[in-house]
């Protein structure tokens, strides 16, 4: 009985995953230029820790298919806890950002790695989670009402990359 459904979780996750996926390829092909990429944000952000966060197109291997990522964070020490802080909504903004979906995951050909993920809105955590080898996560967070963002990553091992496949600030409509 709990196995059954932990395989139906399992499976859920993979299809909403799949489709949030295709959702954003078919925006990006249709040229959808509603939203902004928070890659493309950089500039404006602090970080703590030695980590490198590069736009870079390429494909990574999940499940035995190729996946488009648009930027990989590579990480130079094991258990060493890296953060990235960014004013996504400054106060008076006449465009807020409604919604931010982040997506990432760990390609399949990786050595053991386990990367967790942590996001913080105005200082406080509100989403999270591990990424193992093979896997693929996505987050949905509403941040209309978050002046600051911030992004927490903490690997087991020395070197892996976690790559980017979405990282969409959607502004408020």
């Amino acid at each position: 009985m709990k196995f059954s459904r932990l395989i139906s979780i399992g499976f859920l996750s993979l299809i909403l995953t799949a489709f949030g996926i295709e959702t954003t390829q078919a925006q990006r092909s249709k040229g959808a230029t509603n939203f902004v990429s928070l890659t493309s944000k950089l500039r404006e952000c602090n970080r703590n820790g030695y980590f490198y966060w590069k736009s870079r197109n390429g494909n990574i291997s999940i499940g035995k298919q190729l996946e488009p990522y648009i930027a990989r964070v590579n990480f130079d020490s094991e258990n060493t806890i890296y953060t990235l802080v960014c004013k996504i909504n400054p106060k008076g903004t006449t465009q807020p950002f409604g919604t931010f979906r982040f997506t990432f995951g760990v390609d399949e050909f990786a050595s053991n790695v386990q990367i967790e993920v942590k996001v913080y809105l105005d200082g406080k955590i509100t989403a999270g989670h591990t990424v193992n080898r093979g896997e693929i996560k996505t987050l949905l967070l509403d941040v209309a009402n978050s002046e600051d963002m911030a992004i927490e990553f903490q690997t087991t091992n020395d070197g892996p990359y976690l790559y980017i496949l979405d990282d969409n600030l959607v502004p408020l409509e």
